[in-house]
């Protein structure tokens, strides 16, 4: 009962400061109380100031000290919790035919959705670190063979598998050792191997309220005119030479219904809204009067304001978009990832919707022209060094800006990388399992045989003795 009461007080302080008006209201006790005092006594100007700083200082220290103090041990305890966090590497091994849609997938990451943790109380917040843990989803190229990976907390595995398995029958999921740990763990060890790397992360260029373009825009009633955008992906990722290797990450994080729902309110209200012109009438009297005329969307609006009501209305998570390309150096190529992999993200911009572009303060390119036009080589380095730990261990950027503050460095702020909000429909759409109208054959090594159930009236019960002679 203690112990609750606590939690119950601890949660009213945490709730109290996150409210503006409780430091507002701080803030003008703190003034006022001290403003009164010189005021009575006929002190100047420069007294009154110094009177003022005086019994004032602890209000600024508190002021300075608390949030970097608060975000510091926030951050250490989340860095601890991530730590302890148990990951498996599940590897998604294709069926030779699938004839279910992009939807599928669609599901099965709703499914995964729902498997959300968050913090409850302020001892899970603050004492234990918790975060909500995030999933990663991986196209991998070993020299023009494409693998796909899921990796997932340990202890969500089977209902991870379960929601695969729900939509995806035929698919065989099976664990395997993490494919990173063939490469160096650091760039210099690359070097040494006489690799060369090239990688970047992908961001949305308008606000993520607006979706990019789905699966949904490219099927067809029309089996001749059907399309898989995932097909690009192959394409391009099989074209690598045998001794290069890229690997794409979508890290995603399921984010509360309210985060995505109440962020993005107010700016649907406002498409929602008729567009208004002023005009003005002169009456026969000659007295001018305005009035507001309402203008009728175009079709193009409609349409805008439909795919921003849908994407609003599905599950979101927290999203990143990375990837590496490791290549020899005689042979290494930037230009294929800069372009090539690039361009794959390309096809889902629409240019009334929302679009893919690289984040360029990521990106292993720096030139002297580029900020902070200092030391560009030194910059790619460090660059390549940061995104490189970070692929490797599947890192997203930490949530405290002291966070950030910390794992920083001269000339590599780790203040660059971003996370944006993406619904099912449009994760479904850049990472799914390859439709029956993609032609994997070159690219991915299929199952030659179907998964089948038990057969019906199989004895599922008895004794040690009498299970032994069938193991």
């Amino acid at each position: 009962m203690i112990d609750h009461l606590f939690r119950e007080i601890g949660s009213f302080f945490e709730e109290l400061v996150r409210k503006e008006e409780f430091w507002v209201i701080l803030f003008l006790l703190g003034i006022g109380g001290t403003l009164a005092a010189p005021s009575l006594g006929g002190r100047s100007i420069g007294d009154a100031l110094r009177y003022f700083l005086e019994l004032t200082w602890w209000l600024w220290a508190f002021l300075i000290l608390l949030p970097i103090f608060s975000g510091t041990w926030l951050h250490w305890r989340q860095e601890k919790y991530i730590e302890g966090i148990e990951w498996v590497l599940l590897e998604l091994r294709m069926p030779r035919h699938v004839e279910k849609s992009p939807q599928a997938m669609e599901q099965v990451f709703a499914a995964i959705h729902t498997l959300r943790n968050a913090p409850a109380d302020v001892k899970e917040k603050y004492g234990d670190g918790e975060v909500t843990r995030w999933f990663s989803f991986e196209m991998v190229s070993f020299g023009g063979e494409i693998h796909f990976y899921v990796r997932t907390y340990v202890g969500l595995r089977n209902l991870v598998e379960a929601a695969f398995f729900s939509y995806y029958p035929d698919l065989d999921i099976v664990e395997v050792q993490d494919y990173i740990d063939r490469f160096p763990d650091t760039v210099h060890g690359l070097y040494e191997k006489g690799l060369d790397m090239w990688g970047t992360e992908m961001i949305l260029k308008k606000e993520e309220y607006y979706p990019i373009k789905t699966y949904a825009d490219f099927e067809s009633p029309d089996d001749e005119k059907k399309f898989d955008p995932i097909s690009t992906f192959l394409e391009v990722l099989g074209k690598i030479n045998k001794n290069e290797f890229v690997g794409i990450q979508i890290l995603a994080a399921p984010a509360a219904s309210e985060e995505w729902d109440e962020k993005w309110g107010e700016e649907l209200k406002k498409l929602r809204e008729p567009e208004g012109k002023k005009r003005k009438f002169v009456s026969p009297e000659g007295v001018t009067q305005e009035y507001e005329s309402l203008m009728i969307r175009s079709p193009g609006q409609t349409d805008v304001l439909k795919a921003v009501e849908k994407n609003l209305s599905k599950p979101a998570f927290k999203t990143i978009i990375r990837f590496v390309y490791f290549s020899p150096k005689v042979t290494f190529y930037d230009s294929y990832p800069r372009r090539g992999l690039v361009g794959a993200f390309n096809q889902y911009g629409a240019l009334d919707l929302n679009s893919f572009l690289q984040n360029y303060s990521v990106s292993t390119r720096a030139r002297i022209w580029n900020k902070p036009y200092l030391f560009p080589g030194i910059r790619v380095e460090y660059r390549k060094a940061r995104l490189l730990i970070n692929y490797r261990t599947r890192m997203v950027p930490p949530e405290m800006k002291m966070g950030r503050l910390i794992t920083s460095y001269f000339l590599n702020w780790n203040t660059v990388s971003h996370r944006f909000m993406m619904n099912t429909e449009c994760l479904a759409s850049l990472f799914h399992v390859p439709t029956i109208v993609v032609l994997t054959e070159p690219h991915i090594r299929h199952l030659e045989s179907k998964r089948t159930g038990p057969p019906a009236g199989l004895a599922i019960f008895g004794e040690d003795e009498e299970v032994k002679p069938y193991e």
